[in-house]
């Protein structure tokens, strides 16, 4: 734990990142407190790593290419965040602090968990574009135009980003050295764009949907009651006025 910040804990060899860390969470706590209309319901903890073995092993996934992930309050940062991706360390500390507020006020597990289009799109939009870097608004309303548009109604979780199911397969590109992140951040842009659009579209209707997720309550049925229309009515209702 560094003394310094008792929310910062750090692997031995990485206290050197962990002070990178430290001067972060205080803007990034009160960038999603204020985004989310809501206080933390408890204190995260950070976790920072130097090894990708050890990082892979404690992200319950055992992909040490992610770049964080957010488990019971705690969120865990890759060793790249430190070093070639860098300029990410903010942006993405804040994406998943996102997750961690929305979860932590649920009071069970086994409550209906809310689509990754929402609880993503919601992170991005919060942090500024954390985790859908490299996508641009303008690229992702291009791809909008195409039909490359997420699937509204889609609940399952974005575990595998090569299956976030879009309306239309855009075609692999060549000059793109990982298509499946393009893929996956293309999908996480167009869902931020939707989330901000929700908010700005009905504020109340939004924070009333935000607490009625903290509450455990179905998505479906908050959302409908909410915005008072379904998710894959107002997706398309969205994607029809970028067009125009």
């Amino acid at each position: 734990m560094l003394q310094r910040d008792g929310r910062v804990h750090f692997e031995p060899e990485a206290r050197a990142c962990s002070l990178d860390v430290v001067a972060l969470p205080p803007a990034a706590l009160a960038r999603v407190g204020e985004a989310q209309q809501h206080p933390f319901a408890r204190g995260p903890t950070i976790g920072v790593y130097v090894s990708y073995k050890n990082y892979a092993r404690a992200n319950g996934l055992e992909d040490p290419a992610i770049a964080a992930v957010s488990r019971s309050g705690r969120v865990l940062l890759s060793p790249a965040l430190y070093g070639s991706e860098r300029e990410r360390l903010l942006g993405i500390l804040t994406h998943e602090l996102s997750h961690v507020h929305l979860f932590g006020w649920r009071s069970s597990l086994f409550s209906a968990r809310p689509p990754s289009w929402f609880t993503e799109g919601l992170a991005v939009a919060v942090s500024d574009g954390g985790g859908a870097e490299g996508v641009s608004e303008v690229e992702a309303d291009e791809g909008h135009c195409k039909g490359y548009a997420i699937v509204m109604t889609d609940d399952r979780r974005w575990r595998d980003f090569a299956s976030i199911r879009l309306e239309i397969e855009p075609p692999a590109d060549p000059s793109r050295a990982d298509f499946i992140t393009f893929r996956q951040r293309l999908a996480y842009r167009e869902a931020a764009m939707f989330v901000a659009w929700l908010r700005e579209r009905d504020p109340d209707a939004f924070a009333k949907l935000l607490r009625n997720i903290e509450n455990g309550e179905s998505f479906r049925d908050s959302f409908q009651a909410s915005c008072a229309a379904s998710s894959s009515n107002l997706g398309r209702d969205f994607v029809s006025r970028l067009a125009k």
